[in-house]
């Protein structure tokens, strides 16, 4: 009884320490720069983040993941939010004008109607009832990313200084920029949700971002799959969406978004051992390394699906449980111990033709993420300077699909300059459709596809 009191208390001081050192963080930051008007900011690690750099902190101590969410991070938005005479501040001080800027209306007004259509309220969840009235209480970017669920400790990817040199704003005015650049990201930022229940954020943070990923894709799709010319999608953003977007179809498109928004749990829509052991295989990495990032896999999301998947079948689901879940939370492995090659065989040794989804109908959400990961493969990200750009890039050949596998590659040489790969996974059940059709591989254009 006196160890659980124990760790009561050093969970409730890292809680604490953790407020206390965004705060201070952000404040120092401003009294070491001359500044501008803009946001009057609560400094505050959201919801989900902070029980995860709790645990981080309990589980393995560190200094740099410390001064990175506490000092690093919470410095960079302070830059961007009220910097005066840098390099941020034209960005961020300029006026939203949604009359002016047809691409950001459509995006918010995109999104505001997903939301609504899960049940949930814009309000609660997106912060206003309406684009024009989330525009009219945060009138710049800056009041608007300050707004967004990452916007009081983080800044804003695609807005640091590399990404804002001369020649990425070409002449152009805040408007256009911002029109032209950061209507994904913005999406992508409110994509996030503010959760109802802060204890409901998705967890591991795999989950979260690909929430917000595939919502935010499915409400922006230039987000991920740009039109030319098109300069606002997210570099290896379609490897999130999919696992965002396999949740979805486990767990429906409604009770995903409802989940983002902390208002489903997902120990009652996937089950509590499945909830389980998403979050121990999203802390692996860390666990191993220590990382600072929390986040492990992102250009993996095949193994995610098949962790879901296997879910449903109890036999597998034990197995796990008994093999790598039960002895991870009974105690924490000392620093060092290989533990994600240890899941990453279990879940690369399951075939996907012994998995609940091969068995599965083929329906509108498979032939949605069929689609997806054709666009993936048809977008790839170079470095543009010191700055990452996402663009349609058609592949030097055809696709080929391991239907066994439910692997789609492209024949690029390698990874893009994110690290994205040329191979993505492909719906279970369209690969059993083509299976029982005596085909192993198919190879096809993908102009054959919808656009």
């Amino acid at each position: 009884m006196h160890s659980i009191f124990a760790l009561a208390d050093s969970v409730l001081a890292r809680r604490a320490s953790l407020s206390a050192g965004v705060r201070r963080g952000y404040q120092a930051a401003l009294l070491s720069m001359p500044l501008r008007e803009g946001p009057a900011l609560a400094p505050e690690i959201p919801p989900g983040m902070l029980d995860a750099l709790v645990v981080a902190g309990l589980l393995r101590p560190s200094e740099s993941l410390d001064r990175h969410y506490q000092d690093a991070m919470p410095g960079l938005l302070a830059v961007q939010l009220r910097g005066a005479g840098v390099a941020e501040e034209p960005l961020f001080s300029a006026p939203l004008e949604l009359l002016r800027m047809p691409r950001l209306r459509a995006g918010l007004e995109a999104l505001f109607s997903l939301v609504a259509r899960a049940g949930v309220s814009c309000t609660e969840a997106l912060g206003a009832a309406t684009p024009d009235a989330l525009v009219a209480a945060h009138p710049t970017l800056g009041h608007l990313f300050a707004s967004c669920h990452f916007g009081r400790s983080m800044p804003m990817l695609y807005a640091y200084p590399g990404d804002l040199l001369p020649e990425a704003w070409a002449g152009r005015s805040a408007l256009d920029f911002i029109e032209a650049r950061y209507v994904g990201p913005l999406v992508h930022e409110l994509s996030h949700l503010h959760a109802r229940d802060p204890l409901l954020v998705p967890a591991p943070a795999n989950m979260h971002e690909g929430l917000a990923a595939w919502i935010g894709s499915e409400a922006w799709p230039a987000q991920l799959w740009p039109a030319p010319g098109d300069e606002d999608a997210l570099p290896g953003g379609a490897f999130f969406a999919a696992l965002g977007g396999f949740l979805a179809h486990a767990i429906g498109s409604e009770g995903a978004i409802r989940a983002q928004a902390g208002l489903l749990d997902l120990r009652d829509a996937l089950g509590a051992p499945c909830a389980e052991a998403l979050r121990l295989y999203g802390w692996l990495t860390f666990l191993e390394t220590g990382a600072p990032h929390l986040l492990s896999d992102a250009f993996a999301p095949g193994r995610f699906w098949k962790l879901i998947d296997l879910h449903r079948d109890p036999a597998l689901a034990r197995e796990l449980h008994e093999r790598l879940a039960a002895p991870l939370l009974a105690a924490p492995p000392p620093p060092g111990t290989p533990l994600k090659a240890s899941w990453d065989s279990f879940l690369d040794s399951i075939p996907w033709s012994s998995l609940p989804a091969w068995r599965d109908a083929p329906c509108a959400a498979d032939r949605a993420l069929a689609l997806r990961a054709v666009r993936a493969l048809e977008v790839r990200s170079v470095l543009v300077g010191l700055s990452f750009r996402a663009n349609r890039c058609a592949p030097p050949g055809p696709l080929l699909l391991d239907v066994a596998n439910a692997e789609l590659r492209a024949p690029f040489e390698g990874p893009d300059a994110v690290g994205a790969p040329p191979v993505h996974p492909y719906p279970p059940a369209l690969c059993a459709e083509l299976a029982r059709a005596g085909h192993a591989q198919v190879e096809f254009d993908p102009r054959s596809l919808p656009a």
